[in-house]
């Protein structure tokens, strides 16, 4: 593949400061769920459940059972490889960019290829946030790998539209993010990792609703799109692959579970001049993976009909 110059002009006084960056650094998924690293191919993650028996009295017998279920974490090689043809840009800088001479054995300008490299990560970025929440390996936009929503939607969640709403507005967001928090499992409630999963659009309707009712109060200390609903001990997240489905998600944060092999493969990008094809291939590698744990225990939102 070599670069698209048709609209790109020739060299006339241009400089190079006009190539932005557009940077994404990951959305808020990662910060919460569980991620599981050095994952190869698939991996069972056990849980351990069962209630602790008291009994009256001194040296009783044993009683009591500890159930040990599984999951199975599967992840994806995925690869990004592009190859581009250097000598393409050779009218489209200055001579003071450019090496002299025609061997110029891949070089570009420097802050060229830092922009590409930037835009090609954070493109990556993007696609793994979607592909976590809408990723549906038989249809749809996302197909790398299976994300939480089809395969929460497989299971036996909890159903936390308790008002059969047919929209989610900032008329009513306040109320039916409440009636999800309140249908967790009380161990869920008590959980330190109680989280709300929304899309960013539903966020920002939530803080909207909070401000018009008077009750929002800034704190320079949160994280981007991350609210601590305090008197519920939640905290509501905003993520990007929740964005447009008007989907919602609530459930101990331990329960949505992320695999990969090193959590750094995804800005990684890799830059190899090849000389017998005189051209320079930007690879990036990586793996990804979702499951759940416990998904009777999660919560989630769909409008009704």
């Amino acid at each position: 593949m070599s670069y698209n110059v048709s609209s790109f002009n020739d060299y006339i006084g241009r400089e190079a400061k006009p190539l932005t960056k557009a940077l994404f650094m990951g959305d808020n998924t990662a910060l919460f769920s569980r991620v599981m690293t050095n994952v190869k191919g698939s991996v069972s993650v056990p849980h351990i459940g069962g209630e602790a028996t008291l009994q009256k009295g001194t040296c009783p017998a044993s009683s009591g059972t500890t159930p040990i279920t599984e999951v199975i974490l599967a992840v994806t090689p995925l690869v990004f490889q592009e190859e581009i043809c250097s000598d393409d840009l050779q009218d489209k800088f200055p001579n003071t960019v450019l090496m002299a001479g025609s061997h110029t054995e891949g070089d570009q300008p420097k802050e060229f290829e830092e922009i590409y490299i930037d835009q090609k990560v954070s493109s990556i970025g993007k696609t793994l946030a979607m592909t976590y929440w809408q990723g549906d390996v038989s249809t749809g936009s996302y197909q790398l790998f299976d994300g939480f929503i089809k395969k929460i939607d497989a299971g036996s969640p909890i159903d936390g539209n308790t008002s059969t709403a047919t929209t989610l507005t900032k008329a009513n967001v306040l109320g039916l993010v409440e009636d999800m928090i309140t249908e967790a499992p009380v161990d869920v409630q008590e959980s330190d990792r109680f989280v709300v999963y929304v899309g960013i659009d539903t966020f920002k309707k939530y803080i909207s609703a909070l401000k018009a009712a008077n009750l929002y109060h800034f704190d320079p200390a949160n994280k981007k799109n991350v609210y601590p609903i305090e008197e519920f001990n939640a905290t509501l997240v905003g993520v990007r692959g929740l964005n447009g489905t008007n989907r919602m998600f609530a459930g101990d944060a331990s329960n949505f579970i992320l695999g990969n092999d090193l959590p750094e493969d995804e800005n990684v990008m890799k830059v190899i001049y090849d000389e017998p094809s005189d051209k320079t291939v930007f690879r990036s590698k990586m793996k990804a993976g979702t499951t759940m744990a416990n998904i009777d225990e999660i919560v989630e939102f769909t409008l009704s009909a």
